[in-house]
């Protein structure tokens, strides 16, 4: 079967602009529906969402959304704020000819409207337009940490001092690459998207090994519906970490005891594993997965494993590139998750029941009570560490705004949250390592009490039959 293509604006305009006929039957649907008519709307085959104000039958153009399934995270639901987030001014030109009709009967919280209002101000002050000059300076900053690299394994590599030194470097500049296609990925840097997509081809790809695509389905969807049980894939880290009682939904006897039990120990060597999955997975995902540029992904991906193989094995020999290989994977998988789990891991988790039913967590709610910051420390250290991840609430907010502009507004939405009563948690870094470890400690002490009540519970019911037979 041929692999079919995303939509190109382009293609996807031609369509609409041939296909009157279902643009007039369409417009003939002009009447109001409410928004409990809406969230019926709610499946693959039959999927509807409010975007300002207006209702959109998107089922037609699920297999076609250039995102993937994101687009079903709010089938049902007001994607308003998602859709402004991670989309481009161009992509409102195609959603008349999915309209049928405007949203009545639906009310948005006033803070979700200071949300929206902070967001039409941003763009009004070019705060969405990045310095070009900062985006130089990462850049030429992180090339000069991997020309030490090769520096240090070419003229000292026999050295032990002179290898760790390569290590360091290298296992640095893999970390901040990762905040620079971070920012490109979510189109901060350059106003025309494909210069984006190009760069981080380049960062992502080439110089850190890791699948622009794969990232793209995976985080923009935890940015969409961070910490939702059962929606969130960066909270999916079951059957080795378990972060709430709601990711299992009962079923403990699939979960390895001993892991769950000690997972606040285990914690941190899986964080040193991180790498080495996430270069799995991107491989696995360009291969079977990857739609958009699938052969630009893995040759990009293949000169990484090119330059890699050769700063690690084309100066020292095979047993010490090994070492060399496992101890930066190792060093990087700290350093990234780190920073990664520090954003959400051991803040509130939310039930989709709460998220999608109810109506009680709407896009800003959500983004600010899953959220975590962390303060920058001595000398702004922990700014530069975690890339601009240390504002992550101000982030999540308005994924678009590069980070130089993050620490802009972080005044006026703490001072929005203190108003609306909605709980912004900020902390140190080392502070929110022991929120982690804590909340990893207390899941699996409940978890273990209940397993235990459950077996007891189990025995009790087998010694009653067993007695029911010796009677009969």
């Amino acid at each position: 079967m041929q692999r079919q293509k995303p939509a190109t604006f382009e293609a996807v305009s031609n369509i609409h602009n041939s296909n009157e006929g279902i643009l007039r039957e369409r417009k003939k649907r002009t009447t109001g529906i409410p928004m409990s008519e809406v969230a019926k709307h709610n499946t693959r085959s039959d999927c509807w969402m409010v975007i300002e104000d207006k209702v959109y039958d998107v089922t037609s153009w699920i297999d076609k959304h250039p995102g993937g399934d994101l687009i079903l995270s709010y089938a049902g639901l007001d994607a308003t704020d998602v859709f402004d987030a991670f989309h481009a001014d161009s992509s409102y030109k195609i959603l008349p000819a999915y309209c049928i009709g405007h949203v009545t009967e639906h009310k948005i919280s006033p803070f979700l409207q200071e949300h929206r209002d902070l967001r039409k101000f941003l763009k009004e002050e070019n705060l969405f337009v990045s310095s070009k000059l900062f985006y130089c300076y990462k850049l030429l900053f992180n090339m000069s940490l991997i020309a030490l690299s090769f520096i240090f394994m070419i003229n000292f590599g026999t050295t032990l001092w002179g290898k760790a030194l390569a290590i360091l470097t290298l296992t640095f500049f893999w970390q901040q690459c990762g905040w620079l296609s971070h920012d490109l990925s979510h189109h901060q840097v350059f106003k025309n998207r494909k210069y984006n997509n190009l760069a981080a081809y380049f960062i992502g790809n080439v110089c850190q090994g890791f699948s622009l695509s794969w990232w793209k389905q995976k985080h923009n969807l935890h940015h969409a519906v961070p910490n939702v049980a059962g929606f969130d894939p960066d909270i999916d880290t079951l059957p080795f970490l378990a972060w709430s009682e709601l990711l299992i939904e009962g079923e403990l006897t699939g979960i390895p005891h001993f892991m769950v039990k000690f997972q606040y120990i285990f914690f941190f060597p899986l964080l040193a594993a991180a790498r080495i999955s996430w270069l799995i997975q991107s491989l696995l995902y360009a291969y079977n997965k990857g739609k958009k540029n699938r052969n630009l992904e893995i040759s990009a991906l293949l000169a990484h494993y090119a330059w890699f193989g050769y700063l690690s094995f084309g100066f020292i020999s095979f047993y010490e590139g090994v070492v060399f290989v496992l101890m930066s994977q190792f060093i990087t998988g700290m350093l990234l998750a780190f920073a990664f789990s520090l954003n959400h891991n051991g803040m509130s988790i939310v039930d989709h029941t709460n998220f999608r039913i109810s109506g009680d967590m709407d896009f800003s709610k959500i983004q600010v009570i899953t959220g975590r910051d962390i303060r920058g420390g001595p000398f702004n250290f922990f700014h530069w560490f975690m890339g601009g991840l240390d504002m992550q609430i101000e982030h999540h907010l308005f994924p678009g705004l590069p980070r130089h502009n993050l620490k802009k507004i972080q005044d006026k939405v703490l001072s929005k949250c203190k108003q609306y009563g909605i709980d912004y948690h900020q902390t140190g870094f080392w502070e929110g390592l022991q929120e982690l470890v804590s909340r990893l400690k207390a899941v699996s002490e409940r978890i273990n009490s209940q397993s235990m009540k459950d077996q007891h519970l189990e025995e009790e019911s087998r010694e009653t039959q067993k007695g029911a037979r010796h009677l009969g």
